[in-house]
Order: C-alpha cells, then structure tokens, then sequence
C-alpha cells in the first residue's frame, strides 16, 4: 500500500489558516494602525494571484510589486549570464544575491505612502514593515507551473523548461534558500502556497514547532514521478500510481532538495519543502559529524529508475569531485549506486570500460556517434545481468547505466544535475528531439582504470556480514571507498534494534509488505512503513528499533555517512 501523500502527525495544538479568504481576512483583521506590510516570496510563487486576492480585501491600500526596484531585466541577465554560460545543461551556482540586483538609487528616490502592501522577492526589505509573511511553494510545483508557462523570475523571454529549470538550478534557487536560511526564523508568518487555489498559513513559531517535531520521529517525503523515454511502467502498476503517463522514469522518493513533507494537524494539513527543515535544524536532523562534513545539505539520495517495458538509460557518467568544483561549483559530486530493486532474466546494468580498451579510442568513438548515430558499445562497456537484490557502487568516472527491464532503487550523494550523457542509443526524448550529449564534459572525468577485472572485484556485490544468526542477518553492501555513504542491508523476521551511526539514516523496505519502527524510549510513535517506501530516521534518535510483522522475513536497505 505505498502512499503518494504521506503525513506526519503533530499532536502541538496549532492553528492553521487556510483559504485566501480566511487568510487574507486574518492579515486585514492584524492590520489597524499599521503602515507597511510585507509578502515577500519564494520565485515560482502564484504572485499575480495573491495581488489579485489581496487588493479585494485591502482595496484602500497600495500594492507595490517589488520587481520595480530591481535592476533591470536585461542588466539582471547581464550580471548572472557567465554562471549560466553558454552550456545547454550546465552551469555555475551563482553566488549573485537578490540584494546585489537592487537598483538602490530608484529605491532611496521613492517615498510610500501609509498603508503600502510590498509583495515580491525581498520584500521585506524594501523598507522597515512592522508585519511580514514569506510565501513558499514546492520545487515539484515549481516545475508543473513552468510546464504550464510559467516564466523564470525577472526573465526577458519565455524560456524551454530545460531553460527555466536551469536558470532555477544555477541562480534562482540557492539565492532563495539563501535567504531561508539567514533570514525565514524572522518573518512574522508562513504561508504555504504548493496548492495555487489553497493557501495555509501559521504563526513562524508554530512553523518552526512543525519542524522540529520532523527531526524526533521517523518520516517520509512527498514522492513525485516523472516520465522518461526510456520509462517502465513496473512502478505504477506495483504501486498503483495515479498518473497517465505510460512510461514512468523516475520515482523521486528521497530527495529533500526536490521532495516536501508534509504535516498534519486536526483536520488541516500543511506542506513544505523538505530543504527548509535541513536549513532551519541541520545538526538536529543531519547529527554533529554530518553537519561538520556538508553544512545544511542533506548528503542521501533515494530514487527509482524504472526501465521494466522500456528502454536502457543513456551510457552517462559523473564527474569527480575536483571537476564538479571547478567547473560547476559543487561542493560534492554524485557517487552513487544501483540496488536492483527488481529484475527479471532480461535485467542488466552497463558498468565500466571492457579489459585494455584505451581511452582515445574510446572517445574518438564517441565523437564519431554524434555523426553516424552509431556506437558499438558491446566493443567497449562491459554488460553484466543483474538479479533482484544485487547492488553495484557506481563511484565517480565509471561509465555506467541501467538496462532495460529493471527496476533499480539509486543510492547516491544528493546533487543531481551532473550526469554526462555519453551515448543516448540514437533516439528521441518525449518531444520528438534529440537529448544533450555531454562527452565536452564526459571525456575529462572518465576512469578507463574501471575495466571488467576492477568493477567486478570492487563495484558488483561487494557483501561483508557484519552480523548473522538465525533471526537477523546484517550484510555492509557498499559503498566504494572513496564514497562518503555506506549501505546496510537488514534482512529479519522479528524486531531488531539499529544505531544511526552519528549520522543521519534513510533506509527502504526492499522486500516484505510493512514494517514499524518503534522508539525505545517512547519518545515518538510507532511508524508504519510500507514496501517500496523511503522514510528518514533523523541523527537525533539515536537508536531505533525495526519490526517485521506478521512474522514475515523482510529486507531493509539502510544508507548513512561514514
């Protein structure tokens, strides 16, 4: 029974707001003797809505779009263009600022009248507001609205989504959440606004009461899936998907940078972007060790890759970690690994480079598909079947992908924009156009030492048992060496106990239909989880313990830094 919108109970008693009328009517009933207030936003925030809402209820008051104290568009894409670059994927994270792309001198030259309404990007620093409310939106629901036409903030034309999601990644994103991170505890009042028709807010204390229950219990993450031309369709059938797509790619079920939680208090619910709970109590949810390691960054990612019915993933590889800071600015890079979650007698993965084949060769061949749409990748990658529970380290440099008719469940550090597709199997994606091959990049970061001999030895199940008797049997899966991440697997029948290992811990029922995790000490309630489902056991627990129900063996991946 996996579960598209799970929830955490919050016992607090909390008051959420919900609806524009009944917010917008709370903000007007605070408003008595009040000259400024401010909206300030999350880019992909619905602002012309909340104008529109707003201004029927305050219709005595004047509205200012911040917008107009920006630079202009055309100086804004001047000052972010060399982190963007020229690259159709890929750029730099910018370190521009909102604050940097004020016009200071339009601002300083502009009077207000009492009773002003500021909404937009740094509205709450327009001028000294004695109320203020920060309106955020998923990253999810970011990308449906640009799919339905919504524009980048302060963008002179109406980018491709790749476009748009690029510009996201690169610029608009870390200076929002640099903004969360230095300055949301200061705001008056949350809103959430993921649902562009349903607004919720609550009071910033009960926000952050919200998220600190998070980093006490056990949890999962909002999962969204999206289509790929080499998607499957095992996953909506075994999990009974609401979605119409046919060719389901990848099931986004444990990436705090892109997923939300959700709590839900009474009858009301409110959502918000998994991030902000890394930013707003990091040592709490990450632990010491984490913290000191990658700052307010949640270093796991789970995700599915789904090619049951479909086709193999591109031929790709990821750059090492001194690549990924030199060009992109990445503080850490994407090693990662398969767990075949699901396999069937056609399952296969590529890994590595076959025995003695040079690197010149093999990118002068690779150079040569981008004209001839043709590439002999049986001469030069090796391919291995797989079985269902097998796990491969995938580090950074090996050429690697997943073949067709197999459900893999990727394990990996969080950025997730650096993947250099080398080889894309002479096709088209969903809209009729080839897809980016980034051999410019990919030909700098591969490892030709990662031949047939190495990746066998080192990468293909690598099993240690750490512990075994006639109950429980706990097997160290990987990672690599030079990766930070190591996995567990727990396969048991009854209860066993776990330590989160001064880290942070994200695990997956691999196998069997539930589980429960249960406290100790009592101090969170139990936690059903179901098949197939990511949940997040946060450093602050400690210790936590696993049961199997109905007497049923089941298996548990657990993944923590080392």
């Amino acid at each position: 029974m996996y579960r598209e919108r799970p929830y955490l109970k919050i016992k607090d008693s909390i008051k959420i707001i919900t609806g524009y009328e009944n917010v917008i009517r709370y903000i007007y009933d605070m408003s008595n003797s009040i000259k400024y207030i401010s909206f300030e936003i999350y880019p992909g925030v619905m602002k012309s809505t909340w104008i529109r809402e707003l201004s029927r209820k305050f219709n005595d008051w004047t509205i200012v779009d911040t917008d107009e104290f920006f630079y202009s568009t055309e100086v804004i894409e001047n000052k972010i263009k060399p982190d963007l670059t020229d690259d159709k994927v890929f750029g730099r994270f910018s370190h521009i600022e909102f604050e940097e792309l004020l016009d200071r001198e339009n601002l300083s030259n502009t009077l207000f009248n009492d009773k002003t309404i500021f909404i937009g990007i740094l509205a709450s620093e327009i001028v000294d507001c004695e109320l203020n409310f920060y309106i955020d939106v998923t990253r999810w629901e970011i990308q449906k609205r640009y799919k339905k036409d919504m524009n980048n903030w302060k963008s002179s034309k109406n980018l491709s989504f790749d476009e748009k999601i690029k510009r996201s990644y690169y610029f608009e994103w870390p200076a929002a959440d640099y903004i969360k991170k230095n300055k949301l505890e200061k705001f008056d009042y949350y809103i959430d606004s993921s649902d562009e028709f349903t607004p919720n807010m609550v009071d910033i204390s009960d926000y952050k009461k919200i998220l600190l229950e998070f980093t006490k219990s056990p949890f999962r993450l909002v999962p969204f899936f999206a289509p790929g031309v080499w998607g499957g369709d095992w996953i909506k059938k075994q999990f009974n998907l609401d979605y119409h797509e046919v060719n389901l790619a990848w099931g986004f079920d444990g990436v705090p940078e892109e997923n939300s939680i959700i709590a839900k208090l009474n009858n009301a619910e409110i959502e918000i972007p998994a991030q902000n709970l890394v930013f707003m109590f990091p040592k709490e949810l990450l632990g010491i060790k984490v913290f000191g390691k990658y700052g307010s960054d949640f270093p796991i990612r789970f995700d599915f890759l789904d090619t049951m019915n479909g086709q193999n993933l591109s031929l790709q590889v990821h750059p090492d970690i001194d690549y990924a800071y030199r060009k992109f600015g990445a503080k850490y890079t994407q090693n990662e690994s398969y767990y075949i979650f699901h396999a069937d007698k056609n399952s296969s993965v590529y890994l590595g480079v076959k025995n003695g084949v040079q690197k010149s060769e093999l990118v002068n061949k690779l150079k040569e598909s981008q004209k001839t749409n043709k590439f002999d990748d049986a001469k030069f990658i090796n391919n291995f079947p797989v079985k269902t529970h097998d796990h491969i380290s995938i580090p950074a440099g090996t050429i690697h992908s997943s073949g067709k008719d197999t459900v893999v469940l990727e394990i990996s550090s969080t950025p997730n924009r650096f993947t250099f597709k080398l080889w894309d199997w002479d096709r088209l994606d969903l809209n009729g156009k080839p897809r980016p091959i980034s051999l410019h990049h990919g030909k700098n970061v591969i490892n030709i030492n990662y031949d047939k001999d190495f990746v066998k030895k080192e990468f293909f199940n690598n099993i240690e048992i750490i512990e075994k008797n006639d109950e429980y049997v706990e097997e160290k899966t990987g990672l690599y060496s030079s990766e930070d991440i190591e996995t567990r697997r727990l396969t048991f029948s009854n209860e066993i106990i776990q330590s989160t290992h001064d880290s942070v811990n994200m695990l997956n029922l691999v196998e069997g239909s539930s589980i429960v995790i249960k406290s100790l000490d009592k101090s969170f309630d139990d936690f059903r989880i179901f098949y197939g489902e990511t949940f997040i056991i946060p450093e602050k627990i400690k210790k936590y313990i696993l049961k199997a129900e109905n007497n049923e063996q089941v298996k548990v991946i657990k993944a923590f830094i080392r």
